[in-house]
């Protein structure tokens, strides 16, 4: 089988990162199915540790900055994580590298002879989805990773990566999301991402809005092992931005007089609670036998090497806009792109190119970035999903844009175009809504002729 005959044939199958409408059950989304094929296959979930990751905001930063830390360590370890921005082998890395275009069509034919001892379903014996979690728990035990840091996909409860016995599960902020399938309120979304906790399996729980803490507290009142509410036991004590990193000093309440100083990359504001929240997990991992202790040297050393594209990115180009690409899709990931962006660039004029996928909340999006004297240029995110320029404008209806410039530019290409033409080089270019839109810009970006 080929790399073309690998996608051609992964494509094939049904995909709930593209479909509008579908609906979210244990039908749809049948864990009991996919254990059964991954049995087939040997039941790979299990050959290796795991830690699990859900949540609304930061999930893909955490676990990208667990990997780090832990591969400072001297360990070798996995990343499972979804969407991809470019190509579809970044969400399958080992060490920092993504898996092989040979590995991936072998694992894919590999996939494709146990699917087809099993006659087919109307929307296939599998998804596309799960296709790919399968490649990547048999990619990580076929090279004997040492841990493999899994993000689930959409929720928690029913997701295909919901199948592992991990070493630690992970619950980073929560939003209102996918609220079609998840539910309209934040307590029944958390609920669905709880759903990957496990009685016996310490549990980490990254800052949360205050009145769902509460929620957090009495659905784990009778967890069997130890839950971190990281908001209550760690604080960031000071920061300090630089050029090329933030600094920042994490204390733990239970011991005061004892500061880590860490170095971070990411230079987005919501950044700081999500280093907090790696710094929580492998404390864990240590107190729980997991792991030996990190020394002050591999911590910062982990932290400072993280690489997490398209997270407050940020691109300073000779003679025109500082372009920023930042996947922030949630109200939350909004309102901490703001802050960042007035911490980072306070005076600056700001063009924003602006896509959103649907049933995200878009005008407290538009609302948390909007202020007067910039320009909004409203585009389509290239996905299926996307919303159309007629849904945003609806949410537009109730938002006072007059002090601003708004265009609605059908195609991510040429709303990109209209930014550079309006963006002067001492402005701030920023695309945001969603990661597909970040991903389409950050690739034109880079094929650009220098």
């Amino acid at each position: 089988m080929t790399y073309k005959q690998a996608l051609r044939y992964l494509y094939s199958f049904v995909s709930y990162e593209r479909k509008t409408n579908w609906t979210y059950s244990n039908k749809t989304l049948n864990l009991d199915r996919f254990r059964l094929f991954l049995e087939k296959l040997g039941n790979p979930q299990f050959g290796f540790p795991s830690i699990h990751a859900a949540g609304s905001d930061g999930k893909g930063s955490v676990c990208a900055m667990t990997a780090s830390v832990l591969r400072s360590m001297g360990f070798k370890v996995g990343v499972f994580s979804s969407p991809h921005l470019h190509d579809i082998r970044e969400r399958i890395i080992i060490n920092g590298e993504w898996i092989s275009k040979q590995a991936f069509s072998r694992l894919t034919r590999r996939l494709q002879e146990i699917g087809e001892q099993e006659a087919p379903l109307p929307q296939g014996y599998v998804t596309f989805f799960e296709l790919l979690t399968a490649m990547a728990f048999l990619y990580f035990q076929e090279e004997q990773v040492d841990f493999a840091v899994v993000e689930t996909g959409m929720g928690g409860r029913l997701d295909s990566t919901n199948v592992m016995r991990p070493k630690l599960s992970v619950i980073t902020h929560i939003s209102l999301e996918h609220t079609e399938q998840l539910g309209n309120t934040l307590e029944a979304i958390a609920d669905e991402k709880l759903g990957i906790t496990q009685p016996d399996i310490p549990v980490i729980i990254g800052r949360q809005e205050k009145n769902l803490t509460a929620h957090f507290h009495r659905r784990l009142k009778n967890h069997r092992a130890p839950v971190v509410f990281v908001d209550e036991q760690y604080r960031i004590s000071a920061s300090r931005c630089g050029r090329k990193y933030r600094q920042l000093d994490i204390e733990r309440t239970s011991e005061p007089l004892r500061q880590r100083r860490i170095h971070i990359p990411l230079f987005g504001h919501y950044q700081m609670e999500n280093a907090a929240t790696v710094l929580a997990a492998i404390d864990a991992l240590h107190e729980n036998g997991v792991i030996p202790p990190p020394s002050p040297t591999a911590l910062d050393r982990g932290f400072r090497r993280v690489i997490w594209p398209g997270r407050f990115e940020v691109f300073r180009r000779k003679d025109r806009s500082i372009l920023v690409l930042d996947a922030a899709h949630t109200a939350k990931g909004a309102a901490s792109l703001r802050l960042s962006l007035d911490e980072q660039f306070p005076r600056k004029k700001r063009v924003f190119l602006l896509g959103f996928l649907q049933g995200k909340k878009i005008s407290d999006m538009i609302r948390s970035l909007a202020r007067s004297g910039d320009a909004m240029i409203f585009t389509q995110a290239p996905t299926p999903r996307g919303s159309s320029l007629d849904m945003i404008r609806e949410c537009l209806s109730g938002i006072d844009t007059t002090n601003m410039e708004t265009y609605f530019i059908q195609t991510p290409a040429r709303a990109l175009a209209q930014a550079e033409k309006i963006a002067a080089p001492k402005d701030v270019l920023c695309a945001t809504g969603s990661l597909y839109l970040v991903g389409e810009i950050r690739r034109r970006i880079l094929d650009a002729p220098k």
